[in-house]
């Protein structure tokens, strides 16, 4: 890894009211909040931000001139959420039509486990593509936001990871926007890759699973919030098509409950954010040993701990 590295000073702008596009991809709102987290912490340093989110469906808002923007940036920061090991294929999508020149970037990974096997290598095949359409990256790093998938973990360590998410993007940006350079060595074994290639060959089919209940009352929520408009009405009952990226948002999201599944990726109690900071607000946290034990968490450990540096 090098870190702390100078780049030439004309690489990146630091003139009062520099651009920086700030794209991501979520799906259940934990990579949402830490590209708003840096959004408020950019305009904190009278930075011009351009938020652009990965996302087609029609609860997504776009302004017409995103791209335009992005081409006047000076520096840009992509944000994502782990899947399959790697980045989700709609980044993949979106980066692939995008062409710059020179753009100084910083790539983010957001994961529930942290820098360690398997998210060791989430970044590298992303920022191949990224630097070949004209993306300099300057800066790579992982984030830790509460797991949404097939592990639920205890809800005092959610709000530590919450809390700290903004101090982690304020280091992060302290280094980046005064030209550190920071890049790992992480590659992707092969063991990686293969799961990667195997879940994302399933992911498409993933949602076919779901069973709609009888309490769906044909509110479309779930039609107009799929990132990837995976899903339709058909006799007032929403079906699943091939093009789900397994984001959860549909099957999280339903006011309902009516989207049900026994694939045990999928949090039987659900998982929400906002319903989270609600039942423990007031609530004095316990001590972060105390509810981050176990080997499985080293790495979300080490993350809190600050022990791979900001």
């Amino acid at each position: 890894m090098q870190e702390n590295l100078n780049c030439p000073d004309s690489e990146i702008k630091s003139t009062e009211k520099s651009i920086c596009s700030v794209i991501y991809f979520s799906g259940t709102g934990g990579t949402k909040r830490v590209a708003k987290a840096i959004e408020s912490s950019l305009l904190n340093r009278n930075y011009q931000v351009n938020l652009i989110a990965i996302d087609q469906s029609a609860s997504a808002i776009h302004s017409t001139d995103e791209l335009e923007i992005l081409k006047k940036s000076s520096t840009a920061i992509l944000v994502f959420a782990v899947h399959a090991f790697d980045a989700p294929e709609p980044v993949y999508e979106w980066i692939s039509q995008i062409r710059c020149n020179d753009l100084s970037s910083a790539v983010l990974s957001v994961s529930g486990g942290g820098e360690v096997w398997p998210n060791i290598g989430c970044r590298e095949d992303i920022i191949k593509l990224l630097e070949s359409h004209g993306f300099n990256v300057k800066y790579e790093k992982m984030l830790v936001m509460p797991c949404n998938w097939v592990f639920k973990i205890d809800d005092n360590l959610s709000m530590h990871l919450i809390n700290e998410m903004p101090n982690k993007v304020d280091k992060i940006l302290d280094k980046f926007l005064t030209k550190t350079i920071r890049r790992t060595n992480h590659h992707k074994g092969w063991l990686a890759r293969k799961i990667t290639r195997l879940e994302k060959k399933t992911a498409s089919r993933f949602a076919q699973s779901f069973n709609v209940s009888e309490r769906c009352i044909s509110c479309q929520w779930c039609v107009k919030h799929c990132p990837v408009n995976n899903i339709q009405l058909v006799k007032n009952k929403p079906v699943f098509s091939n093009k789900c990226v397994m984001c959860f948002r549909c099957v999280y999201g339903c006011k309902m409950s009516a989207i049900e599944t026994k694939n045990f990726q999928v949090l039987k109690k659900g998982f929400d954010l906002n319903a989270l900071e609600t039942r423990m607000k007031n609530k004095t946290l316990k001590p972060m040993n105390e509810c981050c034990k176990g080997i499985m968490w080293s790495g979300v450990r080490k993350y809190l701990n600050d022990e791979d540096g900001y």
